[in-house]
């Protein structure tokens, strides 16, 4: 009620790691929702659904489940999503990062065409995420901000293998030929021959 919700969750995580009520569960997911944790509080929540209720304790435990059932299904209609759509890169030869952890391929759509061109939504918690993509030679990194209740689309395209050899050639033969325009033009021509 003072609002210092991290003192908070850490007093309702100890109590809760002595006695797994379930009053005490719902309060340690409340706190993480307030301090914008969202999914750790719908795991917390799930935690609190799952355990069984206390011998002589029912109704009391049994009131905190049923808080539990209907702030957690209130959460998830809160809880941001993410949708992630690479373009222009190998799927094989591809990893995404969000926060340092790694993405599964589920969440990536590496292609628009097929009858499902929208990748599965990933959840994630309100604010500020970092999306690294690491595909063969390349490497986006971006930040992304997301609202409760939002479902952002990112899009990241990287150059093809074609474009890439292009670029490589190019500033190979300025390296090669200094300001001489003839030899630039005749290395490019040799270099692009060999791809």
């Amino acid at each position: 009620q003072a609002g210092n919700y991290a003192a908070a969750k850490r007093a309702f995580d100890q109590a809760f790691g002595m006695a797994p009520l379930h009053s005490l569960g719902v309060w340690t997911a409340r706190s993480r929702v307030k301090l914008g944790e969202f999914l750790e509080a719908d795991q917390r929540y799930g935690k609190v659904l799952e355990t069984p209720l206390p011998a002589g304790a029912e109704a009391t435990e049994g009131e905190a489940r049923d808080h539990a059932a209907r702030e957690r299904e209130e959460l998830r209609h809160r809880i941001p999503h993410l949708r992630i759509r690479l373009e222009g890169v190998n799927p094989a030869e591809v990893e995404v990062r969000i926060d340092g952890t790694l993405v599964s391929d589920e969440f990536v759509v590496v292609k628009k065409e097929g009858p499902f061109p929208h990748p599965k939504a990933l959840q994630v918690n309100p604010g500020t995420h970092q999306i690294l993509v690491v595909a063969a030679e390349q490497r986006q990194d971006t930040s992304v901000t997301v609202k409760e209740a939002e479902t952002k689309d990112v899009v990241l395209r990287f150059a093809n293998e074609s474009t890439l050899r292009q670029r490589k050639c190019r500033d190979q033969c300025r390296a090669d030929c200094n300001d001489n325009n003839d030899c630039y033009v005749e290395c490019k021509q040799r270099c692009f021959s060999k791809g």
